[in-house]
């Protein structure tokens, strides 16, 4: 039996949101999008999920918010892939991973390159 992996992505930019949720699911995953940090963290807490694609600032006022979904998800769902999906430079990086972030993709990216890298980290986990 196949199982459909399931795949949280959190962003302030509703047409990512969108391009994801239609990438994804066209490969036959099941996809939730939410745009604030508090609303994916009740997602995190109620589903399990295979993998978790987070931006860094999730909008206005909210600078560095995908550290805490990182932090987040690590305890309370260790086994998820997590994946800090940015525009911010190179420094993120080390930080990200250190904060327990399995890739650090920078926007804008290939959908392949995004899907294999989550392919990758869910392999990780």
């Amino acid at each position: 039996m196949l199982v459909t992996p399931r795949l949280l992505v959190l962003d302030d930019d509703t047409a990512i949101l969108a391009l994801l949720r239609s990438y994804f699911g066209g490969l036959g995953w099941s996809v939730e999008v939410c745009t604030a940090a508090p609303d994916g963290l009740s997602l995190i807490d109620r589903d399990p999920f295979d993998a978790v694609i987070c931006d860094l600032n999730l909008g206005p006022g909210r600078l560095g918010e995908g550290f805490d979904v990182i932090s987040h998800v690590r305890r309370q769902r260790p086994a998820a892939a997590v994946l800090l999906f940015t525009a911010s430079g190179e420094g993120v990086r080390a930080a990200a991973l250190r904060a327990g972030a399995d890739e650090v993709i920078t926007k804008p990216s290939p959908m392949a390159s995004l899907r294999d890298a989550t392919l990758r980290a869910m392999r990780k986990s």
